[in-house]
């Protein structure tokens, strides 16, 4: 029987006001989706005309209208980057404007940074950014809006030496002071509250935070409201965990920073008291290695607390083996829903809706995101290494086996124009039994492959679009992120290297492919990690990643864990999980699965891990008992089964 555990739901009486009142509901841990309460979810800017954006900042006017604004441009720190504004309207975003610049003159601009929107009650819109070359000679600059930004006045430079809010939304008090969370990074990371008695007219600097004993170096804070008008400032350091520092006169003064047991990876956060008194958080869950300051921007999570310290696992946002999940804003409304808004990809401006009151809810104790093992990983087998490639049986045997997926090809090629695939040409037939027979067993995809590239030329071969397109499609049919590509023997790029600027040339290509499915190619070289890292410098696209294979790593004399850790997270799309065949992965000398998996679980990555070959010689055809070994010692070791 599985463990159940008491978890709190907040009550949709979050909505009436700031009385607190909970519904409790027990649940499975291992049930959970990590996505409840979740309304919408569609970005802001879904054809944007410039290749970059980021640092993304929404506020709900007087009329309720959502207004979001962020930077764009071609790259971050570029000229060109100026600030773009969007508003929900009649359930969908507007197409965004650039409504500022950082045009000096005829010859001179500079990039723009950090938009920050703030709605006076009853009164103008108010956007402050920054300008500068960088975050350390940047300037606060300010516009107004009387019509829920429509239109806007004249941008002006606020007072030399003030910079307003540096990333996070300003806090009104009760007494009308404004306070706006700033930082500064001229002289090594350090806080700051500014303020305003009457929304602009007048600033008021505050001290520069005390660093604590630890020396905390901590940017762009979110405050937060406590009992008895104690406030509470929480955010970004470079010393891996969140930052907390505490105020009992209204902002004016602040208590020596010190750390919270939360992570924080370099990157910004963001947070929001709710008319209830609980408080949301919004971040990555990451914990940069020992020793180092900064981490993956993935998974992108949400946690709630009652008191700002301790804090409970709510959401997962996003989570994807493609990075960059980032700078989030949030807000509630005035129906006391949540409105978050973050970077995808660097790509595009997200927007998400969230219901407070169905939000589902476990502890993190010492710093630990919760959540069942299994889920980080999964065990594959290949559909044609247990004799059932593209058969419906595939679903029975790898259950069977114990599998918890499989790895499904898209047919031979020999001389065709593109893969022996029924699920090329529309058999929606097909399709609907093998997406019904998936759901019967439990049994999923952990990616497509196309196995045809172990002997055929991805280099040279005349057709290699439709094929990519062909399997590309066959991704979207059945909702997979990854496809596998082997370079195999004729794009050995160790024996052939001349062959290297046409691969390059082809996954640059399949990479922008993908990526309008929001997936992923894994492609399987005989190079070693640092060399397939290079490659993947070269091709410069995040959608074209590694699948690593222990074989690859064993034949030629490399330590496994060693070379997963030079790829590193963010390289691996899958991993194959087996050797060329001899014995079992559990009696194979040169795989140390228990250190493979330290190495794993210390780079946090999480997929699948796909059983190919590793089989008895002395009974090389007895699927069953060849993969049901492999599958579970698999299991043993990474899922603790």
């Amino acid at each position: 029987m599985k463990p159940i555990q008491t978890i709190l739901i907040l009550s949709a009486v979050v909505l009436l006001g700031s009385c607190k009142q909970f519904v409790e509901k027990k649940i499975d841990l291992a049930d959970k989706t990590w996505k409840e309460g979740i309304l919408i979810e569609e970005f802001v800017n879904e054809n944007p005309p410039y290749p970059s954006c980021h640092a993304a900042t929404i506020v709900e006017t007087t009329n309720g209208d959502l207004v979001a604004s962020w930077f764009g441009g071609t790259h971050e720190r570029h000229p060109d980057v100026g600030i773009w504004l969007s508003k929900r309207k009649n359930g969908k975003w507007t197409e965004g404007v650039e409504v500022a610049n950082g045009v000096q003159n005829d010859t001179l601009r500079y990039p723009t940074w950090n938009p920050v929107l703030y709605q006076i009650p009853d009164g103008d819109l108010m956007l402050f950014y920054k300008i500068g070359p960088s975050p350390s000679t940047w300037w606060g600059m300010l516009m107004r809006s009387s019509d829920g930004g429509d239109t806007w006045s004249s941008p002006e430079k606020m007072t030399e030496g003030f910079l307003g809010p540096i990333k996070n939304k300003p806090e009104l008090l009760e007494n009308g002071t404004l306070l706006l969370p700033s930082s500064t990074e001229e002289n090594g990371w350090n806080l700051r509250m500014e303020s305003t008695p009457d929304f602009g007219k007048t600033w008021v600097m505050g001290d520069t935070l005390p660093k604590g004993e630890n020396k905390i170096n901590a940017i762009q804070p979110s405050v937060l409201f406590h009992k008895n008008g104690k406030l509470q400032q929480i955010g970004r350091t470079r010393n891996r965990h969140l930052f907390s520092t505490w105020s009992e006169d209204n902002g004016k003064t602040w208590s020596d920073l010190e750390l919270l047991n939360m992570p924080n990876n370099s990157s910004g956060t963001d947070a929001v008291t709710m008319k209830n008194g609980q408080h949301v958080l919004i971040y990555n869950h990451v914990w940069p290695d020992e020793g180092t300051t900064k981490g993956y921007r993935s998974p992108l999570n949400i946690a709630i607390s009652n008191d700002g310290i301790n804090w409970e696992a709510s959401l997962v946002l996003e989570d994807s083996k493609i990075s960059q999940y980032s700078y989030p804003a949030i807000i509630q409304g005035k129906d006391g829903m949540l409105h978050c808004i973050y970077t995808w990809r660097r790509q595009k401006i997200k927007y998400v809706k969230i219901d407070p009151s169905k939000l589902v809810s476990f502890p993190i104790k010492e710093g630990v995101w919760p959540g069942p093992t299994k889920e980080r990983y999964k065990v594959a087998v290949c559909d044609w290494m247990i004799l059932k490639r593209q058969k419906l049986g595939a679903f029975e045997r790898a259950k069977e086996i114990g599998a918890d997926g499989i790895e499904m090809d898209m047919g031979g090629l020999g001389d065709r124009e593109t893969f022996d695939s029924k699920f090329i040409n529309g058999d929606t037939a097909s399709v609907r039994v093998f997406k019904d027979k998936s759901a019967e067993t439990g049994i999923g995809f952990s990616s497509i492959a196309m196995s045809g590239f172990y002997a055929q030329s991805f280099a040279t071969r005349p057709t290699y679009k439709k094929m990519v397109s062909d399997c590309i499609e066959v991704m979207k049919t059945f909702n997979v992120e990854v496809a596998y590509l082997p370079l195999g023997t004729q794009g050995d790029l160790v024996k052939n290297p001349e062959l290297r600027p046409a691969i390059v040339e082809r996954l640059r290509w399949a990479g922008k492919e993908v990526e309008k499915i929001n997936g992923i190619i894994a492609i399987e070289t005989s190079l070693s990690a640092s060399e397939e890292k290079e490659l993947l410098e070269e091709i410069d696209n995040r959608n074209i990643k590694i699948a690593f294979n222990f074989a690859n790593a064993v034949k030629n004399g490399r330590d496994i864990s060693k070379e997963l850790k030079t790829l590193g997270r963010d390289n691996i799309g899958q991993i194959h999980a087996s050797n060329t065949d001899g014995v079992w992965i559990e009696n194979d000398k040169a795989i140390d699965l228990p250190a493979i998996k330290e190495t794993l679980d210390g780079m946090h990555w999480k997929g699948w891990l796909i059983v190919e070959r590793s089989r008895d010689t002395t009974d090389v055809h007895n699927v069953v008992k060849n993969y049901g070994a492999n599958a579970a010692y698999l299991k043993k070791v990474f899922q603790n089964k």
